[in-house]
């Protein structure tokens, strides 16, 4: 299973790095107790950052599937995820979900069990 996840970002370097983390935390979680395993792919607008984020992102989560695209500096929030999610549609045959996602967020432990679940209950409940 394939996710695209999409976030802006604005000089907030550590909200984003604290946000990434959580996330990847949550999916290692999930990946250790399932058999179909969840891959993400990050979508992350730079909106002009002069506080280093996408530097940032891009040393702390090498290993990590993310796409750092450069913003104007005017996109602010819904243009950048705009953005983010034009360059991911790019490649739309692939994901099996799009997760848009606020960078002053936390994920929580269980997130994608319970987004998952959600998903095949309205499914099955439809």
């Amino acid at each position: 299973m394939k996710i695209a996840v999409l976030l802006t970002c604005f000089n907030r370097k550590d909200k984003t790095l604290s946000c990434l983390t959580s996330l990847y935390q949550a999916l290692c979680i999930y990946n250790n107790k399932v058999e179909d395993k969840v891959e993400l792919s990050i979508y992350l607008t730079d909106d002009g950052c002069t506080d280093g984020t996408g530097d940032a992102v891009r040393d702390n989560f090498s290993n990590k599937n993310i796409t750092i695209l450069k913003g104007t500096g005017n996109l602010y929030w819904a243009g950048g995820m705009r953005f983010a999610w034009n360059e991911a549609l790019k490649k739309h045959n692939e994901w099996d979900y799009y997760l848009l996602l606020n960078d002053d967020t936390c994920i929580d432990k269980d997130c994608f069990s319970i987004l998952l679940y959600a998903d095949k209950f309205s499914i099955e409940k439809n």
